[in-house]
C-alpha cells in the first residue's frame, strides 16, 4: 500500500530497574536538526547500507535474527526477507553505541574485556558515529560478537504520509547491561536522563519536555506491560515473541495549533485521508490499549 519505499530505521528501548521503579532511557534531539528537532525520544537512527555487510553478520547469531526476523512484517502484512531483518538488528545495535555509548558485544569465546580493549573500544566511538562502516571494522580488529539475542522485538511504526520525512521504524527493547553507563552523543542530542514513568509524566505536563506521539504510546505500553508482568526481567522474558503489526497513522489537521494521528485499529482509520497500512481484523490488546487517536500540538 505503500506509494514508494520508506528508509528503514531502529530504535531501542534502553531500560533499568530501579528502588523507584522501571526506568528507560531518553534523549534529547537538538533544537537545530532536520528532523524531531527538541524532542525527547529513544536511542536509534536509520540503517545504513553497511549494516548488510558480511562482516556484521559473520558477528551475530543468526537463530536469534531467523527468530526475530519471522515476525518482521512490512506495511502491507507480509513477511520482509532475512537480510532486511539482519539489518535492522545490526542497525539497533550500532545506534545504541553510536548514540548511547552502550556495546551490546562480547569478546568472541567468552572471557573478560581486558581494559586496554575496552579503551580502545570506546575511543572509537567518535568514528564510528562518522563513518558507519566503522562499527563492523572495529568489532572485526576487536574479535568481538553482537548480542543481538539481547533485542526484543517491540514494535513497529511507520511516519504518517502526512509528513515529508519518513521512517519504517522497527523498536527493540532491552536491559541495559549491567557493567555499561549510557553517554550521550553530542553531535544530534544534548541530554539524557534514566527516567521512571512518574517523571516523565511530570516533565510532559510541565511542558518542559516534548515527544512524538509514538515515543509517547511505546512509553504507555512499556509502562503497561511492566505492571501486568511484575517487573523488567519478566515483562521482556514474556513479551519476547510478541505479534507486531505494523502501525502507520494517519494525521488530520483538527486546527491551526492541533494535529491528531489516527491509528490502524481507529473504526474512522480508512476513511481517514493519506496512506494507510494494513488493517488488521484484530490487534494484539497490548495494541488496542494504546487509544487509536491522539491530539498533539503542532511542533514548530
Amino acid at each position: 500500500m505503500t506509494a514508494m519505499p520508506i528508509p528503514h530505521a531502529a530504535t531501542v528501548l534502553l531500560l533499568r530497574e530501579s528502588s523507584d521503579g522501571l526506568q528507560v532511557l531518553l534523549t534529547k534531539r537538538a533544537a537545530g536538526l532536520s528532523f524531531m528537532a527538541g524532542l525527547w525520544v529513544f536511542p536509534g537512527g536509520r540503517m545504513e547500507a553497511s549494516d548488510l555487510s558480511s562482516e556484521l553478520a559473520a558477528r551475530s547469531d543468526q537463530a536469534s535474527i531467523l527468530d526475530t526476523g519471522s515476525r518482521m512484517l512490512d506495511a502491507d502484512a507480509e513477511a520482509i526477507d532475512v537480510d532486511t531483518a539482519r539489518g535492522l538488528l545490526m542497525a539497533a545495535c550500532r545506534e545504541t553505541f553510536e548514540e548511547a555509548g552502550v556495546l551490546l558485544a562480547r569478546p568472541r569465546g567468552g572471557g573478560d574485556w581486558g581494559e586496554d580493549r575496552l579503551a580502545r573500544v570506546t575511543a572509537r566511538r567518535v568514528a564510528a558515529s562518522a563513518d558507519a562502516t566503522e562499527f563492523a571494522r572495529m568489532l572485526v580488529d576487536e574479535d568481538l560478537v553482537l548480542d543481538v539475542e539481547r533485542l526484543v522485538y517491540w514494535s513497529h511504526w511507520i511516519t504518517p504520509s502526512f509528513e515529508q520525512r519518513r521512517f519504517d521504524t522497527r523498536f527493540f527493547a532491552l536491559t541495559v547491561p549491567p557493567d555499561q553507563e549510557a553517554s550521550v552523543d553530542r553531535g544530534e542530542l544534548t541530554h539524557h536522563a534514566w527516567l521512571t514513568e512518574t517523571a516523565v509524566r511530570t516533565h510532559l505536563a510541565s511542558g518542559e519536555m516534548k515527544m512524538a506521539p509514538p515515543t509517547r504510546a511505546t512509553l504507555q505500553d512499556l509502562w503497561r506491560s511492566h505492571r501486568l508482568h511484575g517487573g523488567l526481567a519478566a515483562m521482556l522474558a514474556a513479551e519476547r515473541t510478541r505479534s507486531v503489526p505494523p502501525i502507520m497513522p494517519k494525521m488530520v489537521e483538527v486546527n491551526a495549533d492541533e494535529l491528531e494521528i489516527v491509528l490502524p485499529w481507529d473504526a474512522q482509520y480508512e476513511q481517514a485521508p493519506g496512506e494507510a497500512c494494513r488493517k488488521f481484523e484484530s490487534y494484539p490488546d497490548y495494541v488496542t490499549a494504546m487509544p487509536s487517536r491522539m491530539r498533539f500540538p503542532r511542533l514548530r
